[in-house]
């Protein structure tokens, strides 16, 4: 089955270009202009996942690039569909809005969406076979309260880990865990998930971060 990725936005009101109809069982790849400050982004391919990266900013700089205005991302078996949005508020701030959509059959239909309080939006986000999304760091370099963000299907908060939690759990300091950020504030390198789809493992602080995906808890 195939359908614009276009066609999932209508309810975001996000006006995108898509050349052709991308299956549902393909990672999606929209181009949208952006606005930047200096650095550049670029897609990384997960198995199952799409995942945005974007080259090391300097930590204390004054300027950073804004996040793409569409960020799509697809769960493994490709039933479930993560749309994120750049937007203003209504005070005028740039903020993130996520939209989760579910396909049944030859039906795709939108099971929750909310304006995330990070600032801008996450720096990365997943969504598994089981429509759990986890959002990880904050665009900004941060020690975030929101470092890590669980959200089950129905789109409330199940688990929620700060920057101190994570210092806490790897028993390192916040200093040695900043040093060993590869993108973002903490992050090392690219999230993995098991086979199963109810763990996840996250590079940070020289080692692996893991997350069970049905509790929220999380482990070094």
């Amino acid at each position: 089955m195939a359908v614009l990725i276009g066609w999932l936005l209508v309810a975001q009101g996000v006006m995108v270009t898509v050349n052709g109809p991308i299956p549902f069982s393909e990672t999606a790849r929209a181009t949208i202009p952006q606005p930047s400050l200096g650095l550049v982004s670029n897609w990384t391919t997960l198995p199952g996942f799409a995942l945005l990266s974007q080259s090391l900013p300097v930590l204390g700089q004054d300027s950073i690039p804004y996040p793409p205005l569409l960020r799509h991302e697809t769960s493994p078996a490709g039933n479930y569909h993560l749309i994120l949005t750049l937007g203003k508020d209504e005070a005028g701030t740039q903020r993130t809005t996520a939209s989760l959509f579910e396909t049944l059959g030859d039906r795709c239909q939108q099971v929750w969406s909310d304006r995330l309080p990070h600032s801008y939006g996450p720096r990365l986000a997943l969504v598994n076979d089981a429509g759990t999304v986890v959002l990880l760091d904050e665009w900004i370099n941060v020690a975030s309260p929101r470092a890590i963000v669980m959200m089950g299907l129905d789109g409330d908060v199940v688990a929620q880990h700060s920057f101190d939690d994570i210092v806490e759990v790897s028993g390192q300091s916040r200093a040695a865990v900043v040093d060993q950020a590869a993108q973002g504030f903490w992050l090392s390198g690219n999230p993995e998930m098991d086979l199963t789809g109810d763990r996840m493992t996250i590079p940070a602080a020289g080692g692996q971060l893991s997350l069970d995906l049905a509790t929220g808890e999380m482990g070094f």
